[in-house]
């Protein structure tokens, strides 16, 4: 006998913008409280590519701006929102700018040319006193933001997560059929109550109900 069980990874900004259209039957008052009750945060990359490593670090950069210099920056001033350079696993001549909040919103709007050449400012500024910094050969960047099935990196507890204390676990039990058996199944780390906000906090809600499914296969 064939059943119908679906999986839903769908982050919390995807479910606030689309709780009215992604389920043909409306989602329980519970899961919608669930929902309000986190927010969503965006952690971006810009990621530079060289010929050759010129810098002698393998941890992180952190960058201090004065005040006078992000007086300096006019319309830029995203650019004194870069908390820091790191060097990215597995590539020795590559450079990750990270990027945080609104300035990750904004540089996912910025031409890539413009990206690419603040980037290089930054590094100039920061890094090329008595160091001859080239252009990079490529540029990558991230686009949480922008891409409409995710809108945005990773969720929160915002000010009202203290007065609904079991948002996370009550967003990731199941919707249930009228014998009771699971029929849509939630995971993805907004849906767990210790490691959310973190890849491995993703993986292990994926086992959960991956072990859910099994358990329950043999009564379906």
């Amino acid at each position: 006998m064939y059943t119908s069980i679906r999986f839903t990874f769908a982050n919390i900004s995807t479910l606030t913008f689309r709780r009215n259209t992604l389920f043909v039957q409306p989602l329980p008052s519970e899961k919608l409280t669930a929902i309000d009750k986190m927010s969503m945060g965006v952690i971006g990359k810009i990621i530079l590519s060289f010929p050759t490593s010129w810098w002698n670090f393998t941890d992180i950069v952190s960058l201090f701006w004065t005040k006078s210099d992000r007086n300096g920056l006019g319309d830029d001033i995203w650019m004194a929102s870069i908390p820091g350079i790191t060097e990215p696993k597995g590539c020795r001549n590559c450079m990750t700018l990270w990027t945080a909040g609104d300035a990750t919103r904004m540089v996912e709007t910025l031409p890539e040319d413009v990206v690419k050449a603040k980037s290089m400012d930054i590094l100039r500024r920061f890094m090329g006193r008595n160091t001859n910094i080239p252009e990079p050969t490529a540029m990558l960047r991230s686009s949480w933001y922008k891409n409409p099935f995710t809108r945005g990196s990773y969720t929160y507890d915002n000010i009202l997560t203290p007065q609904y204390p079991n948002a996370r676990e009550d967003l990731g039990k199941p919707l249930l059929d009228s014998a009771g058996n699971p029929r849509v199944l939630f995971a993805g780390e907004a849906t767990n109550p210790q490691h959310y906000s973190t890849v491995h906090g993703a993986s292990e809600t994926g086992y959960r109900e991956a072990m859910r499914l099994l358990n329950i296969s043999s009564k379906i």
